[in-house]
């Protein structure tokens, strides 16, 4: 029989006597560290529990002689999709890794800049979190910078001052994250369908000055970040565009009430595009489609568009993903994605040096297979 190891209990029993004995039980609930690891397996048994679905008291779940914590192993208990894929920079391993996805390089890079990985997906995973009392009190110092302004989250004293009146009578972090989310869905809109692309380099020059590398836009450079980029202006116009800059106004706003938040890009495995077709093998068994045009099993053409930059909210001592919504996978529940990095800032992240602006007809990633494994316990 497989044991958890999510609530730790504490029963407390008090008895003092003066006119009478009185009993006094005080019962204490809390989640178990991050990093607990009763079996010594690698695994901690948040991931056990919660993405592998493993036994967090015995090191080789399915007593077959292989620990837990093997590559191979770790999707016998869940759903999983693997991907054998190549790609350019930039991509940070150590945030792939989290409690949606398994990644590791194969090799590379090689002479053309791709290096070659292999991800394993867990789009079933369903993190647990419980609130924090609101405002926190203390943050560890290696979080500090996820709610410090950026440049692009360039939130003000006055936007900070709104904001918390914004969140006023939340009384925890969760309530802050749902509050921020239903005033950006109700009270801002888009000023153009449109997000600022990933090979649009925005940085600080020698003087100090934002500039703008391989934009070829049609708005003015000034307006293009006063409206899709800036946190504090789009704020204060209550408007955005797509993608990354929405991302960037929830992130900034977050950070401005004190939640430690940081925006994640992610790309889509599966494409399609009319003049390229790159061939990879697709072994599939379940239905899983890319953010254009894809069939229904009823083979009713849909389209579906969907925000490949997003946020991550630290919430109960883990990185959980958020859209329009706390802790899915991705809010299109066919559309499969891989996340590629997780920034505090839009600006940290470069990718016009190995991104082409064309980079549709010359892509910086190639799919090369795509399979999955039901559980097979």
């Amino acid at each position: 029989m497989k044991r958890s190891h999510l609530i730790a209990l504490v029963i407390i029993i008090i008895v003092s006597s003066v006119a009478s004995t009185t009993l006094i039980i005080s019962i204490l609930i809390s989640s178990p560290p991050p990093n607990d690891d009763s079996d010594g397996d690698g695994l901690s048994n948040y991931e056990e529990t919660i993405k592998y679905k493993t036994d967090s008291y015995n090191n080789d779940s399915d007593g077959d002689g292989i620990p837990d914590d093997d590559w191979d192993e770790r999707r016998e208990y869940v759903y999983t999709v693997r991907i054998e894929i190549k790609m350019r920079k930039p991509f940070d391993i150590e945030s792939m890794n989290d409690l949606y996805q398994d990644v590791r390089v194969i090799s590379g890079p090689d002479e053309e800049g791709y290096t070659y990985m292999e991800a394993i997906i867990y789009p079933e995973t369903k993190p647990s979190y419980s609130p924090s009392l609101y405002p926190l009190v203390e943050l560890p110092s290696k979080l500090e910078i996820y709610t410090e302004p950026g440049i692009a989250t360039n939130y003000s004293a006055e936007m900070q001052i709104e904001v918390l009146e914004i969140v006023e009578g939340a009384e925890n972090d969760v309530d802050v994250v749902k509050q921020v989310l239903q005033w950006v869905d109700s009270k801002t809109t888009y000023y153009l369908e449109y997000s600022i692309p990933e090979i649009y380099y925005t940085y600080l020059d020698l003087r100090g000055n934002i500039s703008m590398r391989n934009y070829y836009g049609d708005l003015p450079v000034e307006e293009l970040l006063r409206t899709h980029y800036f946190a504090d202006s789009m704020f204060k116009e209550r408007t955005h565009g797509t993608c990354t800059s929405i991302a960037t106004l929830k992130s900034a706003m977050l950070k401005a009430a004190g939640i430690p938040c940081r925006v994640i890009n992610t790309i889509y495995p599966i494409y399609y595009h009319e003049d390229q077709n790159e061939p990879y093998i697709n072994n599939l068994s379940r239905y899983w489609g890319s953010h254009g045009k894809f069939e229904y099993s009823s083979g009713e053409e849909n389209v579906v568009w969907c925000n490949h930059g997003f946020i991550e909210v630290y919430l109960d001592g883990h990185w959980i993903r958020v859209d329009n919504t706390i802790n899915k996978y991705y809010k299109a529940p066919h559309v499969l994605i891989l996340k590629i990095l997780s920034v505090s800032d839009w600006s940290e992240v470069d990718f016009s040096e190995t991104w082409p602006v064309d980079w549709i007809h010359n892509r910086p990633y190639y799919t090369l297979s795509l399979t999955d494994q039901e559980p097979q316990h």
